[in-house]
């Protein structure tokens, strides 16, 4: 039961800490051959609870010496491979100025993702 309330409380503390982000930075968008999309608080506040989710499936891999967290991260950079090599060049907008978005941080955010997937895993599993 201890896991489970340390898991839920991490999941909680990303999903607050992303409500936070939109909350202070306001307006962003995202920009790329395919046009402009606005970023609301949504998907802020999602993207935080993966990272939270992410992060307990960490603890967890570390705590248990569990080798298979490695693959969910490799799955997941190997997707976001695929997404950087489909969508191409993007650009984040805030506040007026822009930051150019790579391969690099696309690849990462898919092995966040992967590595968040392991956390839901360990968070339901029934042990």
């Amino acid at each position: 039961m201890k896991d489970k309330v340390e898991g839920t409380a991490l999941v909680a503390g990303g999903t607050i800490a992303g409500v936070s982000v939109s909350a202070i930075v306001g307006g962003m968008g995202l920009v790329g051959g395919f046009g402009g999309v606005a970023i609301g608080m949504a998907p802020v506040t999602a993207a935080g609870a993966v990272i939270g989710t992410a992060a307990y499936g960490a603890k967890k891999a570390i705590e248990e010496g569990d080798a298979t967290a490695i693959g969910a991260v490799a799955g997941g950079a190997a997707v976001g491979v695929g997404v950087s090599a489909v969508v191409g060049g993007m650009g984040l907008a805030v506040g007026g100025t822009a930051v150019a978005i790579g391969a690099a941080p696309v690849v990462a955010a898919g092995a966040v993702v992967g590595l968040a997937a392991y956390g839901l895993k360990k968070l339901f599993d029934k042990s």
